[in-house]
């Protein structure tokens, strides 16, 4: 199984169970989800993202997400147009809505 669901008051919560990202995972995802409740993704086992229409969601800000690696990180702030990437520490973070990575900017020389 590439993702799993739990159901919170009003959250949804997916882990993904790979390492990849691709535009499957987010398909599921978005089938699975319910447009009435906040919806986070734990990034813990993600090295890679190939998926466009993750980014096209993420732009669309259809779901926030956390424990990120750092070099998932990184891509996603750096691909990220102006470089607004909405993600959190950990669920907790996620749940009070509070420590939003926001503006995250790069410079490369």
């Amino acid at each position: 199984m590439n993702i799993t669901k739990t159901i919170y008051d009003n959250e949804i919560v997916f882990f993904v169970n790979k390492e990849i990202i691709d535009d499957s995972v987010v398909e599921k995802i978005i089938s699975n989800s319910n447009k009435n409740k906040k919806i986070a993704i734990d990034l813990k086992k993600v090295k890679t993202i190939k998926s466009n229409f993750f980014i096209d969601c993420l732009i669309k800000n259809k779901f926030k997400l956390f424990n990120l690696e750092s070099e998932v990180l990184t891509y996603l702030s750096l691909t990220l147009e102006s470089g607004f990437l909405k993600s959190y520490l950990n669920y907790e973070d996620f749940h009070l809505n509070r420590r939003e990575f926001v503006k995250r900017r790069f410079v490369v020389l």
